[in-house]
C-alpha cells in the first residue's frame, strides 16, 4: 500500500492503492497499437507508429493529422538502392517538404500542429548516426 498524509497534524492518515494512483494513466504511452507496414503510397494517419518498406524509389504521403497527434515512421525495409520519399501534408509550411529514408532503422517522429506535420525528431542507427546518415528534409 502507498501511504498519503493529507495532514500531518493529524492522527489519522489515508490510504490509496498504488492501482488507484495510477488509473488514469495510459500503459505503454498509449501506443499499443500494432504498426502498419506501407511498400509505397499513403501512410495511415490512425496508428502512432508506421514502418516503411523501401525496394527502390518509392513515394509514400501523409494526410492531415489530428492537432497534437503524434506520428512515428521507421524505416524496416530497406533494399535495391531505396529512397523512399514521404511527403507530409501541409509541410511547406513547417519548413521542409519532403522526408527521405534510404537505410533501415531511421526514423521520423512528427507532430501535428497548425494545420502540419512539425518534425520532433530525426533519427537513425548509432552506426548510420556515427556515419552521417539518417533520414534527409528537404
Amino acid at each position: 500500500d502507498l501511504t498519503l498524509i493529507s495532514d500531518t497534524s493529524a492522527s489519522e492518515t489515508k490510504k490509496i492503492t498504488v492501482e488507484n494512483l495510477f488509473q488514469t494513466i495510459p500503459t505503454y504511452v498509449g501506443l499499443a497499437v500494432t504498426p502498419a507496414t506501407f511498400t509505397s503510397g499513403v501512410i495511415d494517419i490512425t496508428t502512432p507508429i508506421s514502418f516503411i518498406s523501401i525496394s527502390g524509389t518509392k513515394a509514400y504521403s501523409l494526410a492531415a493529422g489530428s492537432a497534437g497527434q503524434i506520428k512515428m515512421l521507421v524505416c524496416t525495409v530497406a533494399g535495391s538502392t531505396p529512397v523512399g520519399v514521404v511527403t507530409p501534408i501541409a509541410s511547406a509550411n513547417d519548413g521542409y517538404n519532403t522526408i527521405t529514408f534510404n537505410a533501415v532503422g531511421q526514423t521520423a517522429t512528427l507532430l501535428y500542429v497548425n494545420s502540419g506535420w512539425m518534425i520532433l525528431a530525426l533519427g537513425s542507427t548509432s552506426a548510420n548516426l556515427a556515419s552521417g546518415s539518417g533520414p534527409i528534409t528537404a
